[in-house]
């Protein structure tokens, strides 16, 4: 009898503790949050068939030598040379076949780890313009142009540039059109990119936006997206095709014609969360899916989005556990305390729990799944880009500690398409 008191009055206290944290007024998330059903997974059969997961079979280049290769781009004036962004604030090169590295930029200060992307610095997106200069969307700092001929960089968009009265806290992928703008996608108003569970479970905060240099102005085309990410240009650059990672979905945004300025879902129930979007020889769209959704199988971030009171109340209990850290790092010079809370929030805390898979996507510019590449090992997983050069697809990832590498046979099958370059 008195252990039953006991727990009853363990529940009680309990209850009311969460019921204060889950409805006390002033503490985020701020806005109301909606129940969402995703649509369940394409079956993995047809295009979407494991085959022979080849992504399994991959080499790991510079394993133990570098962190978080996010994304990949082929040099526009040496084909076999490639750039990649890191954990850290550099973009490397990446020359002699896959052999040799060189650090080429970096927009942050020195800083105290990797982890310390808020002065590190932490590029992800990065993508050649017509004049051979590279875009970069560094995720704390903002959009730089780096023109490597002449080593100037340029700081395009600031940090603390606002737009429609908001401030940018994780750039992430970027288009250079050839008029001379660049569209790029913001992940989060809310939420650093160290923060990212925040993002994940609160109410989307992503927008698409259009810099255009000549003005200096950036303009709002979407807003209120659950954390879109990679983007690429269509051929004629009449549309723009982007992913929105958190919702399992690719959107296509028209810039030219009676559509111009309206969007539409172009690829819905993707089997995972879609990252950078990078061209396949063919013309075609590689996506990369960072994580995967295994058709059948629970899925708790799934759940969780059809939970609004359950993702509020983890937000706060969130919120609660960094506190005292941030807090205390701003009296205490202790980088331990900053190490501390940049993890309490991260994207990478949640991956010991992901399934141990991990899946490129070829897409034609119908919408249509025509080509995929499987990975069914705990160890090579978590991809967020794809690029074919000299016969291998190489492979970026944000956490991985090493570049995959498979070896593409003479006989893979892509859908034709019409080749173009973006630049």
């Amino acid at each position: 009898m008195g252990l039953a008191k006991h727990l009853l009055r363990v529940f009680v206290d309990t209850t009311v503790i969460l019921g204060v944290i889950l409805f006390i007024p002033g503490f985020p998330p701020y806005n109301s949050l909606e129940p969402f059903t995703a649509p369940p997974p394409l079956a993995f059969e047809g295009a979407l068939d494991p085959k022979d997961y080849a992504l399994a079979k991959a080499e790991k280049l510079f394993e133990g030598e570098i962190v978080g290769p996010e994304c990949l781009e082929v040099s526009p004036v040496e084909p076999d040379v490639f750039y990649t962004t890191l954990q850290g604030g550099a973009i490397v090169k990446i020359s002699e076949n896959g052999k040799k590295m060189k650090a080429v930029a970096k927009f942050g200060e020195k800083c105290d780890g990797n982890w310390d992307g808020k002065n590190c610095g932490r590029p992800l997106g990065i993508h050649f313009n017509d004049k051979g200069q590279m875009i970069a969307a560094d995720s704390y700092l903002g959009i730089y142009q780096i023109d490597f001929e002449s080593g100037q960089v340029s700081n395009l968009v600031n940090k603390d540039t606002e737009v429609d009265g908001k401030l940018a806290k994780t750039f992430n992928s970027v288009a250079p059109a050839r008029n001379g703008k660049i569209y790029y996608t913001v992940s989060s108003i809310n939420y650093h990119l160290d923060e990212s569970v925040g993002e994940m479970l609160g109410a989307p905060s992503g927008r698409l936006i259009v810099f255009d240099p000549e003005t200096n102005e950036n303009k709002v085309l979407l807003e209120n997206l659950h954390f879109p990410n990679g983007i690429v240009l269509s051929p004629d650059e009449d549309y723009l095709i982007f992913a929105e990672c958190l919702r399992f979905r690719l959107h296509k945004y028209y810039i030219k014609g009676p559509k111009a300025g309206t969007s539409e879902i172009f690829l819905d129930g993707i089997p995972g969360s879609p990252d950078n979007l990078n061209l396949s020889p063919d013309g075609n769209i590689f996506v990369a899916l960072v994580t995967v959704r295994l058709p059948g199988e629970f899925n708790p971030l799934e759940f969780m989005y059809s939970q609004p009171l359950l993702r509020k109340l983890a937000v706060r209990l969130l919120h609660l556990l960094k506190f005292p850290f941030d807090f205390a790092a701003k009296y205490v010079d202790l980088p331990i305390l900053r190490k501390i809370s940049s993890h309490i929030m991260n994207f990478e805390t949640l991956l010991p729990v992901m399934p141990p898979y991990s899946m490129i996507i070829e897409v034609d510019w119908n919408g249509k799944i025509v080509n995929s590449w499987h990975s069914n090992l705990s160890d090579v997983r978590f991809f967020s880009d794809a690029k074919i050069i000299n016969g291998y697809m190489y492979l970026g990832s944000p956490y991985n500690d090493y570049i995959g590498r498979i070896k593409m046979p003479d006989s893979i099958h892509f859908v034709k398409q019409p080749v173009f370059s973006l630049g």
